[in-house]
């Protein structure tokens, strides 16, 4: 590990603070083999979308199955992405199963902001969608150092419900080098967020922000920090991903992970399985297609909480019990959340499909009660 003593320069009227340095793995920064139509291939770590960078983060997509509903995946389930064409691309899983996915915001399609790859020499090619044919999910090889660092935190909302994860700022800056802009004292000032330990929102016009050193700073006057930041979302390997709007932020803290989500942390999640048990007792086990859409664990569950949306991935559901307005979902780890506002989670859900040893059951959801992983 390597240390640069934290310096602060003025350039231009500017403050620009300069932050401590590391070297680390990389273990949790998405890596792979980029191929271009050209036929040239780049191989390094990946910034996608300028939004994603480490395996828990999610893409998001449109399915191209006739219904065209919203889906995801997490990055750490896929093997390869082919582009097909300037909207779709096909993604084959590390569980094998192959899906066509058309783009639902800027992660697929010539919507695309970007796609740059950080070769090991350091260089960053910065690639547009038109000139990818295909990418390669791998991991980094062994003994690769990076100072880029994919920012990781807690962030804590207005009705006191907490999220640690990896941090993505106002759908954009996702590294400890990335900045967070602003003025203080009418004065511009330039922040990278690895020289910041938490940021308080203060407001809809600003927010208090607390350097490494214990220096404060009132920072107004951007959307970094105002009502224009478009949202804070948090990767959370052990359950997908939760966004929570600016409004709805009270402070976000920023530490290191414990341990880092590489690739390899990503299970092989095929089709979904389990018991659904009705209102009225009866219960069948088999595969389970939900709200006739997600039959795959890559899949992802949407629900709210509060002020906080979820994007969960089936894979790390361990059941799930109809309740007076929504859903209570418990994670495989444990933990349990009541969520509402979504067709998978509450009235509005088209019914459960079992496919078992007694041939196919229809579950509607007005007679569904309970969903348990197994048997």
């Amino acid at each position: 590990m390597h240390e640069i003593v934290e310096v602060r320069v003025e350039r231009d009227r500017t403050r620009v603070i300069e932050a401590p340095t590391t070297v680390t793995s990389g273990a949790e920064r998405l890596y792979g083999e980029v191929t271009t139509r050209s036929g040239a291939t780049l191989e390094g770590f990946l910034r996608w979308d300028r939004n994603e960078g480490s395996w828990a983060d999610l893409l998001d997509a449109r399915k191209v199955d006739g219904q065209s509903t919203q889906t995801g995946v997490r990055f750490g389930q896929i093997e390869r992405l082919m582009v097909i064409d300037s909207r779709t691309a096909e993604l084959e899983m590390i569980s094998g199963d192959v899906v066509e996915l058309a783009g639902q915001s800027t992660d697929l399609g010539s919507q695309m902001r970007s796609l740059v790859v950080e070769t090991l020499d350091g260089a960053a090619h910065d690639l547009d969608w038109s000139e990818l044919a295909e990418v390669r999910f791998r991991s980094a090889p062994e003994g690769t150092e990076t100072v880029e660092q994919r920012l990781h935190g807690r962030v804590t909302t207005n009705a006191g419900h907490e999220f640690v994860g990896f941090v993505t700022w106002d759908v954009d800056e996702i590294h400890g080098s990335d900045i967070l802009d602003g003025e203080v004292r009418r004065q511009d000032v330039e922040i990278p967020f690895s020289a910041i330990s938490r940021i308080e929102r203060q407001g809809s016009r600003g927010a208090e922000v607390t350097l490494l050193d214990g220096e404060t700073l009132d920072v107004r006057g951007t959307n970094d920090v105002d009502s224009g930041n478009r949202g804070i979302s948090v990767s959370d390997p052990g359950l997908g991903q939760v966004l929570v709007e600016w409004s709805d932020v009270a402070s976000v803290d920023f530490f290191p992970a414990e341990t880092l989500p590489d690739r390899a942390s990503f299970g092989h999640t095929g089709r979904i399985e389990g018991t659904v048990t009705g209102s009225s007792g009866d219960s069948w086990q088999g595969a389970v297609t939900w709200d006739l859409d997600e039959s795959f664990g890559w899949e992802i569950l949407n629900g709210h909480l509060d002020d906080a949306e979820f994007f969960v991935e089936f894979g790390q559901v361990q059941s799930i019990e109809k309740t007076d307005a929504g859903s209570r979902v418990t994670l495989r780890d444990g933990r349990s959340f009541e969520l509402r506002g979504s067709q998978d989670v509450a009235r509005g859900n088209r019914g459960i499909v079992i496919e078992g040893a007694e041939g196919e059951q229809r579950v509607r959801w007005s007679e569904f009660r309970e969903f348990r992983v197994g048997g």
